[in-house]
């Protein structure tokens, strides 16, 4: 999925989970940290929209040989956020909540494609390729199918 979608999905979400937001000075926060997190996964790809803005993480990460749609697209990866932001309190909750959220998305976003996410539920079937569509229902990134779903 392209950027563009991962933050309309991460938005999307993040709009509908702001109902619980009671405080709404948090509210510009959570959806920032959402917006950062749809797009974050794909730190991993310099060539990313991320990629090329932090460029000094990604180009690192592809050396040490972290294939994309790997472990910065893991479940652990936003549940470990969201865990850690249930013991915290304040903005530092709300910014963890609103990442895990839009890692979620993202990694919603990429499972709707016909890629899927392989090992998603690693360290169990981490050799299986996760799709929330059949294969012949999902698309391709940067397709007409994509852009049709995002609008």
């Amino acid at each position: 999925m392209t950027a563009k979608g991962h933050i309309i999905l991460g938005l999307t979400a993040g709009v509908e989970a702001s109902y619980y937001i009671s405080d709404s000075s948090y509210l510009v926060l959570f959806l920032g940290a959402v917006f950062l997190g749809s797009v974050l996964p794909d730190i991993d790809e310099p060539n990313s929209f991320i990629g090329r803005k932090f460029a000094f993480l990604s180009i690192p990460l592809k050396v040490l040989g972290i294939k994309h749609r790997t472990i910065t697209h893991y479940f652990l990866f936003p549940l470990f956020l969201f865990l850690i932001g249930y013991f915290c309190t304040g903005y530092i909750q709300i910014i963890l909540y609103g990442l895990s959220l839009g890692i979620f998305m993202h990694d919603v976003g990429d499972m709707l494609t016909k890629g899927g996410i392989r090992g998603f539920f690693y360290p169990f079937f981490k050799d299986k390729t996760i799709r929330l569509l059949p294969k012949k229902y999902s698309f391709y990134t940067n397709s007409l199918e994509e852009y049709l779903i995002i609008f």
